[in-house]
């Protein structure tokens, strides 16, 4: 994939989508640009507490850590939501603000979702 050109990527998204009578029109009016991501997978490296910053650092009064890189239990990163659960925690301490952050969502836990994977299951 590396050496892939756009064209040959979006052709190939194309067909897996199912949507080669139009793959033409799509060619001629979608410029695609290649990228490598070699660090993606580090977000879901084993880690330890230590290798990573918390949010808000014992004894930060004016400074916090943001992003997919710090800890936030039970969040799952790579995500927007857990990028926006970090900002909350950092700006809502920082700045006593008195509002709850919104619960994460633990849809493992969630009766629908076992019965939709359960119904995919069996299709």
């Amino acid at each position: 994939m590396s050496e892939a050109t756009g064209e040959e990527i979006l052709t190939e998204l194309v067909h897996q989508l199912g949507f080669e009578d139009i793959l033409d029109e799509v060619l001629a009016s979608t410029d695609v640009t290649t990228v490598m991501m070699p660090y993606a997978s580090a977000l879901f490296s084993r880690r330890v507490p230590e290798d990573r910053p918390k949010v808000l650092p014992d004894g930060a009064e004016n400074f916090a850590f943001l992003g997919q890189f710090t800890p936030l239990p039970e969040d799952v990163v790579f995500t927007v939501e857990y990028s926006v659960h970090g900002a909350m925690h950092a700006v809502y301490t920082l700045f006593d603000v008195e509002k709850p952050i919104p619960p994460i969502y633990h849809g493992l836990l969630d009766p629908k979702v076992d019965l939709h994977a359960l119904a995919a299951a069996f299709r």
